[in-house]
């Protein structure tokens, strides 16, 4: 098993625990660029691209995340040393 798979299965207990939240993983049936968690919190779409430590997003990743974003989601690139970072922002979408 890989480190951003590693990192995956860490997290995604955590994630579950967000109150009127829901996630899924979708590593196994990916789009080229997609990120790699898809989610809902409160209403707000939420997309997580994880990479493991000294990983770098592709083009076309980072393009998705902008795209996102632009649309009024919250999308990120998420690196095992700023999750606890992205956790407390996805704990209070509204």
């Amino acid at each position: 098993m890989g480190p951003e798979r590693r990192f995956r299965n860490k997290i995604m207990p955590e994630l579950r625990e967000i109150p009127n939240s829901w996630w899924e993983s979708i590593q196994q049936i990916a789009i080229r660029g997609t990120p790699d968690i898809l989610g809902c919190v409160n209403g707000s779409f939420v997309a997580l691209e994880l990479k493991a430590e000294g990983g770098h997003p592709s083009k076309l990743q980072e393009l998705k995340i902008s795209k996102i974003n632009e649309a009024g989601g919250y999308a990120r690139i998420v690196y095992p040393q700023t999750f606890e970072i992205i956790y407390k922002e996805l704990k209070c979408l509204n």
